[in-house]
């Protein structure tokens, strides 16, 4: 299964002068026009594919012990954006938002990955991922160059955030 990530930088005090679906509709998706300037501008990180694997890579590889919610960069404060209906349950969006001091936990974690020797040191873990999550292309030399990459980019992404006092918005679609 293929789950696209997405984390969008907002100001630190928006968070709570904002309601959930004004945070929702501050996070672009893959055809929102806006996605291409506002990743440029360093405002937004999105990946495709690679996020399972990411948080596998990090909490598979010893870097972190216990649950998502312990792992700054995937946890935060959970929002929902949507309604409960009787017949389907929840219907809407659930964001997970990062304050600006989990912003800074987020980016001292992340700034202590090796992140090329982690995803080399895991490459029969992370082949095993891929088919237990029912990828359609195998694990290969390219895809491991192109995590490797997304994880980079989210490193750079939570510094660039931390160093701005900046909060997070983060959005899984899958």
């Amino acid at each position: 299964m293929s789950v696209d990530f997405f984390w969008r930088r907002v100001a630190g005090t928006s968070l709570d002068e904002l309601s959930p679906e004004e945070l929702s509709a501050l996070v672009p998706h893959w055809f929102d026009p806006e996605i291409g300037p506002l990743r440029e501008a360093g405002m937004v990180m999105a990946v495709e594919r690679n996020g399972s694997l990411m948080h596998f890579a990090l909490t598979a590889g010893g870097a972190v012990s216990g649950g998502v919610a312990q792992l700054p960069v995937f946890g935060g404060e959970r929002r929902a954006d949507g309604r409960e209906d009787p017949e389907y349950g929840f219907v809407g969006a659930e964001l997970l938002v990062l304050r600006p001091d989990e912003v800074q936990a987020a980016s001292a974690f992340l700034n202590g990955v090796a992140v090329d020797d982690l995803v080399r040191e895991l490459g029969a873990a992370l082949a095993g991922q891929v088919r237990a999550l029912g990828f359609s292309t195998p694990w290969s030399q390219r895809w491991a160059a192109g995590l490797a990459a997304d994880m980079r980019d989210l490193k750079d992404f939570f510094a660039a955030a931390a160093a701005a006092g900046d909060a997070v918005i983060k959005f899984e679609s899958a």
